[in-house]
């Protein structure tokens, strides 16, 4: 089979790719993998713009797939020219979250960082898709950098040796949790529903797996964009999440590594200990940027945690965030009129009468002491 650097229409024994630095990154004995793996070729020679390899396995290729060099050391592109004109694009559209595929490094989430202040939009937070060894060997700078993680376990499957993959799934769900940050779990989750109406039970143990390692959420990919139940996946794969939480993690209160312990999270964690033991139906996180509900789900309260908020771009965002409910409401005012209002909006959203309510609102200024308090109050 030949590729050549380009983008003109396959013939047989013949493909087109634009990644032009993939030509002289690869040498002879090299094993490319092509559509996530399903057709594996050797490179049998290479050029600046054509590479001949040997079909070793695999079946039909079709358009549009990716290809996997693994063991090859690709030049690190990061951010290309269309990438920041899609990037400008999607956050003039007014999108809450970016996705950054095939992160590298810190530099990689920076470097969209910077665009997206240029765009006006510096708040918006950055998911880092982790699908590279590079980003691996680089997990603490990265995790740094990102507001969110995604293990791309696909790709990461195709990058890294397969047994390694499941290791990586649960250091980065650890880490990630250590720094109150989500995590996301993606790529064949329920893979057999792409043609089957059930999972198998490894795919089933699989995802409830991920729950009990700290997973924030889990995506599924081509079992909704090309598979033939897509609602019936989205169903089992809700089912499955609700029952594995109905069982606690196995893990201790989250904390944050190698970070001094503030007073915001001190309260975070005595709101948690109080909806707890005190048997609460819901946690409400008093919040303007959204580090208070994000501290309390990170912490994974029993109860629900409902992030009341006057700013809606920060309410929409939180919607990621295990365990949060987003509420946009006024915050003027005496704690008691903020919680009134709050508790308004609750009872409409079907919040049971005289249901136990606890309340925090942490602020690290210190001189505004009416922002810091914790309460239990009973929903009339």
């Amino acid at each position: 089979m030949r590729h050549g650097i380009g983008d003109f229409i396959g013939t047989h024994g013949r493909v087109s790719t634009t990644y032009a630095p993939l030509a002289s990154a690869v040498k002879p004995a090299d094993r490319l993998l092509l559509d996530d793996g399903r057709v594996e070729v050797e490179v049998e020679s290479a050029e600046a713009l054509r590479i001949v390899t040997r079909v070793i396995g695999g079946s039909e290729l079709g358009e549009n797939k990716g290809i996997n060099a693994p063991n090859v050391p690709l030049p690190q592109v990061g951010i290309t020219d269309k990438d920041a004109v899609d990037l400008k694009f999607g956050l003039q559209l007014g999108v809450d979250l970016v996705a950054l595929s095939f992160v590298q490094s810190a530099g990689d989430i920076w470097t969209a960082r910077k665009l997206a202040e240029q765009a006006g939009r510096g708040d918006v937070p950055l998911i880092a898709k982790l699908e590279r060894p590079e980003a691996i060997a680089r997990l603490e700078e990265v995790l740094v950098a990102a507001d969110i993680v995604m293990v791309a376990r696909g790709d990461l499957g195709l990058e890294l040796p397969l047994e390694r993959v499941p290791r990586v799934q649960k250091e980065v769900l650890r880490l990630a949790r250590a720094r109150g940050i989500p995590a996301i779990v993606a790529t064949q989750v329920l893979e057999s529903m792409r043609t089957d109406p059930r999972p198998t039970r490894a795919e089933v143990s699989d995802a409830a797996g991920a729950v009990d390692g700290g997973a924030d959420a889990i995506m599924l990919s081509g079992e909704t964009a090309i598979g033939a139940y897509p609602v019936r996946a989205v169903e089992t794969l809700a089912n499955i999440i609700r029952d594995a939480e109905e069982m606690p993690p196995p893990w201790a209160m989250a904390t944050s590594e190698g970070q001094r312990v503030d007073h915001v999270q001190a309260l975070c964690d005595a709101a948690v200990t109080l909806a707890n033991q005190g048997q609460a139906d819901a946690v409400v996180a008093i919040t303007r940027e959204g580090r208070t509900a994000k501290l309390l789900s990170a912490r994974r309260p029993r109860a629900p945690i409902y992030a009341a908020s006057d700013r809606e771009e920060v309410a929409r965002r939180l919607a990621l965030w295990w365990g949060v409910v987003p509420l946009v409401v006024g915050l003027e005012g005496t704690p008691d009129d903020c919680a009134e209002r709050i508790l308004a909006t609750m009872r409409t959203m079907g919040l049971p009468p005289h249901s136990t309510v606890v309340f925090v609102n942490a602020t690290p200024d210190l001189d505004q002491g009416h922002a810091n308090f914790l309460r239990i109050r009973k929903a009339q």
